[in-house]
């Protein structure tokens, strides 16, 4: 019996399979600790993105906080125009004798030429115009100029023809004192002061020659 057991551990420990060395064993459980006290590195997974498109938001987001709204100019600049109070030398500076643009008509410059018809019918040009300290003094020009202008001149419905005409522009202007409009004197009629002719009265001369004489 002895025997027969034998033989069968014998066979049973043949089909077992053999166990690894202990060295291996060894390597493989040094291998682990050491792996375990030291971090691994990662594998590389491609290449990083870029930061360039995330750098270029955030600067525009930057530059539009920094910047901001563009400014309007400062809140007292404009308070007067709105509907606040204009000091006094700008409204006098504003209405001071000067030379501005202004519409004039064709007809008044050229009177003459009434009868015909303009296009455009007035013209800009700089004339005296304002107050001065004084109302005895009145803005005048000092200064003139002409300036010659193409218009389009309108005889008819069908005639029509490009035409030059030349205005006096002011260029700079003065308060000067106004002159004093004479009046003019009355021409005496020829027969005032004199004495109406009388009519010759009749003479008794004639008469007497003709009456007897008085005793």
């Amino acid at each position: 019996m002895r025997l027969l057991t034998c033989f069968l551990q014998l066979l049973a420990g043949l089909a077992l399979p053999t166990p690894p060395p202990q060295r291996d064993r060894l390597s493989g459980n040094s291998s682990t600790s050491e792996g375990e006290g030291e971090p691994a590195t990662p594998a590389p997974r491609g290449p990083s993105p870029s930061p360039g498109p995330a750098r270029g938001i955030s600067a525009v987001e930057e530059g539009s906080e920094v910047d901001g709204p563009s400014p309007r100019g400062a809140p007292g600049e404009g308070a007067a125009r709105e509907g606040g109070v204009l000091p006094f030398q700008e409204v006098w500076g504003r209405s001071f004798c000067r030379s501005l643009e202004k519409l004039v008509e064709i007809v008044a410059e050229y009177p003459g030429e009434v009868e015909h018809m303009f296009s455009p019918s007035c013209v800009s040009l700089r004339r005296c115009t304002g107050c001065c300290g004084d109302e005895s003094l009145r803005c005048v020009p000092v200064e003139t100029a002409n300036v010659t202008m193409q218009l389009l001149k309108i005889k008819s419905e069908e005639q029509t023809s490009y035409m030059e005409l030349t205005f006096t522009e002011h260029v700079r202007c003065e308060c000067r004192p106004r002159r004093e409009k004479m009046k003019p004197e009355r021409r005496r009629s020829k027969d005032r002061g004199k004495r109406k002719r009388e009519r010759p009265r009749p003479t008794g001369c004639h008469l007497c020659s003709a009456a007897p004489p008085r005793r």
